[in-house]
């Protein structure tokens, strides 16, 4: 075999291997984050889903532990048991997944571009409705 064509094919095995090892952490997150939203009392996994992945992509720092996003977003759960506060929180989610609807994706979770997802998260959060979510969960976050 010509000298070349070895190192290409070590190189190859190499970048295969690299891509296989790669995804461990964001799966992890992402078992975290359904086992979250499995637990929730009063939104659905669903909503505990889109509300974490919304959460998410407005602080796409992934140095920030799902454990402070779990922390912060915890009590929108408990808002949604609350009669008077549970229809805004669901008007909300109702709004961040009717956006990503009009793009051709059937909900927002299943926007698969991190990058289109985040920038509709920040322009979804400059809207009156969601601007005191990104807020507080800012807040939550920085005080963590």
């Amino acid at each position: 075999m010509h000298p070349l064509r070895s190192r290409i094919s070590i190189l190859a095995v190499a970048l295969f291997a690299l891509f296989i090892a790669t995804p461990g952490e964001p799966v992890v997150a992402a078992e975290t984050a359904d086992a979250w939203a499995a637990g929730l009392k009063n939104l659905t996994p669903a909503q505990g889903k889109t509300l974490m992945k919304f959460a998410r992509d407005l602080f796409p720092d992934e140095r920030l532990e799902e454990s402070k996003f779990t922390a912060c977003l915890t009590p929108y759960d408990a808002e949604a048991g609350d009669p008077q506060k549970r229809e805004p929180l669901l008007d909300s989610l109702k709004q961040i997944d009717g956006a990503a609807m009009r793009m051709g994706y059937k909900d927002y979770v299943g926007v698969s571009d991190k990058d289109e997802r985040i920038r509709l998260s920040k322009m979804l959060a400059e809207g009156r409705g969601l601007r005191q979510f990104k807020k507080s969960v800012g807040q939550c976050l920085e005080a963590r």
